[in-house]
């Protein structure tokens, strides 16, 4: 199986994923690419460093691999990031269930990267409000698919909205949210 167009992926991440029955599946939707990784340290060494060291560990975040589907105007798809996560048991709330806000964080981060992603040309964008409503609990270990889309952009406000969900199509979480462009410096 042929991975579309892309940044490389390490070897060992996408081994780990070709694994993963429903994984695999989503790989081979020749719409989606992989897309650069949320483990890249940035601003030389200062940005994406929570999920870049922090939880870039055995025990926290094992593997993660994004995916990415351009929109689509003769087809009417929308854009949409899709980036699967396999957890260790190292950031739970209770025993072999995952915190809340950790859920919380992965979504922030994905529906971000769909904005990064689909308008590249804005630059940074920041976190203005973040709604999150927990269906059920993730289960440490385990693998969980986080998607993300924008719905609406209106000058720089971007509004983008996400679910985490296992490969059968369970929701354990869904978010919406208001992004802000910053403001272009004069």
């Amino acid at each position: 199986m042929a991975l579309p167009r892309g940044p490389p992926v390490p070897p060992e991440t996408l081994d780990h994923f070709r694994k993963i029955s429903w994984v695999l599946a989503h790989l081979s939707d020749p719409a989606f690419r992989p897309v650069h990784l949320s483990r890249t340290l940035t601003h030389s060494g200062t940005g994406h460093t929570l999920m870049a060291s922090t939880w870039n560990t055995p025990k926290t975040i094992q593997h993660i691999l994004s995916i990415y589907r351009a929109h689509d105007e003769a087809s009417g798809q929308t854009g949409q990031i899709r980036r699967f996560y396999t957890f260790g048991d190292g950031l739970n709330a209770h025993p072999n269930l995952l915190h809340g806000g950790v859920i919380a964080s992965i979504l922030d981060s994905t529906m971000g990267n769909a904005i990064g992603q689909a308008r590249a040309d804005y630059g940074a964008t920041f976190t203005v409000k973040l709604t999150v409503e927990y269906k059920k609990p993730v289960t440490t270990p385990g693998t969980v698919m986080a998607r993300a889309w924008i719905v609406k952009i209106e000058g720089r406000k971007v509004w983008v909205e996400g679910v985490v969900e296992d490969g059968k199509g369970n929701v354990y979480a869904r978010a919406e949210g208001l992004w802000l462009r910053a403001k272009a410096k004069l």
